[in-house]
């Protein structure tokens, strides 16, 4: 089967399953769902990018910790300018990753991403020590009423 009729595939399977992995796992391609709830770390390694094409993969950690935590890796390093190791480190840290059938993309809050939200070069694995964000204050302006006008 060529890589173009890969990503047809998926809309005649019925897209209810979800793992509840308790040790390391090797997603499959129908594992659309990840819900790890044991409290002990994992890997978790992503179905081959090629394979993968055109599909969403959902990652939501139940119950990682700082010492439990749950690390996604890619299929033996086979997604083009991948980041790095995505390591969820609390509860309810997620991932939404999207296969584009050569990269994978990650669309949702990825608990910790090397190079994800960074300014560095991208293939480059600088993680910052800080990051600061500022918010301009918000004022309430008070509306403004236009009295209309008469010729007469």
């Amino acid at each position: 089967m060529s890589l173009e009729d890969r990503g047809a595939q998926h809309d005649k399977v019925i897209v209810d399953k979800f793992i509840d992995p308790v040790v390391a796992v090797a997603m499959t391609t129908r594992d659309y769902v990840v819900r790890p709830s044991a409290a002990a770390a994992m890997v978790i390694t992503l179905p081959r990018v090629a394979e993968a094409k055109g599909r969403w993969y959902s990652i939501l950690a139940r119950a990682a910790t700082a010492v439990n935590t749950i690390t996604i890796t890619d299929h033996g390093s086979d997604s083009e300018c991948w980041l790095g190791d995505i390591v969820l480190d609390g509860i309810c840290d997620r991932a939404l990753l999207y296969s584009d059938g050569l990269c994978w993309h990650c669309m949702a809050n990825p608990g910790s991403w090397p190079g994800f939200d960074t300014t560095a070069a991208p293939g480059t694995t600088e993680v910052p020590t800080t990051v600061a964000t500022t918010r301009a204050s918000q004022t309430t302006v008070a509306p403004t009423t236009i009295a209309p006008t008469t010729t007469g």
